[in-house]
């Protein structure tokens, strides 16, 4: 079964983190209204606590070690830092004047987007079989760190996209940022599939069996590639330009779409890199 706790939970803390951290740049600009933060900061909070439910019991009976030595345990720990610091922001943002909270509240995010940041690159170390500085692990950090702000992106400017149906006066500049980055963001993952695929043909048995469709792992590599990179990419652009012709509606429902199949090509690339230290 593709959900199993490991898949799942590095899923959520990927979003989380990815969302966190580029929640902090949305503060530039002042017509997004406070419903937007309070939005955000409950699903991360829900993400959050669903990844520490998923990961920690998997990661510590997996990684045992002494005292906090194991990574796996380290970046628990960082997670319910996070989530604690995330509560604090929750409460920030939905009591008191807002002017004066947004203020606040903006330090409070970094410092959660930092530790959830710190969760994830714990998570990679304690999931990694060794710690060298390898093809293989510079390709891994930089697929978990790109799909974190990937998730991110899209799930932000897709509810990002929602409120112009209600709001039809606020300004495209958030919106058309958000995508952007998401753009940027989608190139560079799938431009990573080709330094990840060609190590993958040398070094992987398992990766070439997929590939041809010789066993049942296939389907998910190519769910992956069709779905989460060559999908993924064509609708991006398209929700791209699609802003920038301030058509928000149409653009919110390529992101929807896009979300699905982002969200789907990332359970399938964590489910092989957990499983058969595939990358993809």
């Amino acid at each position: 079964m593709i959900f199993q706790p490991n898949v799942f939970g590095l899923l959520l803390l990927q979003t989380s983190a990815g969302g966190l951290y580029l929640t902090t740049f949305v503060y530039r600009f002042p017509r997004v209204n406070r419903t937007f933060y309070r939005l955000h900061g409950t699903l991360f909070l829900i993400f959050s606590g669903l990844a520490f439910f998923f990961m920690g019991p998997a990661t510590f009976t997996h990684l045992k070690s002494i005292g906090f030595s194991s990574p796996g345990q380290i970046a628990i720990s960082f997670l319910g830092f996070g989530i604690l610091t995330l509560v604090l922001y929750n409460l920030v943002v939905y009591f008191g004047q807002w002017e004066k909270q947004k203020t606040l509240s903006r330090p409070i995010l970094i410092a959660t987007a930092t530790l959830h940041l710190f969760s994830l690159g714990s998570t990679f170390l304690a999931l990694a079989p060794d710690w060298r500085l390898s093809p293989a692990n510079v390709l891994s950090v930089l697929a978990i760190l790109g799909s974190a702000f990937l998730l991110g992106a899209v799930l932000l400017s897709m509810n990002l996209g929602h409120f112009y149906l209600t709001n039809p006066t606020l300004p495209i500049e958030p919106l058309l940022f958000l995508t952007r980055i998401l753009t940027g963001v989608m190139i560079f993952i799938a431009l990573l599939a080709i330094p990840e695929m060609a190590y993958m043909i040398k070094t992987s048995p398992d990766y070439l069996k997929a590939l041809f469709l010789e066993n049942f792992d296939g389907l998910y590599l190519w769910g992956r590639i069709l779905l989460g990179i060559v999908g993924g990419t064509i609708i991006t652009i398209l929700a791209l330009k699609t802003v920038r012709m301030h058509s928000t509606q149409a653009a919110t429902g390529l992101l929807y779409v896009e979300l699905i199949f982002i969200l789907f090509g990332q359970a399938f690339s964590n489910f092989l890199f957990l499983r058969l230290q595939i990358l993809s």
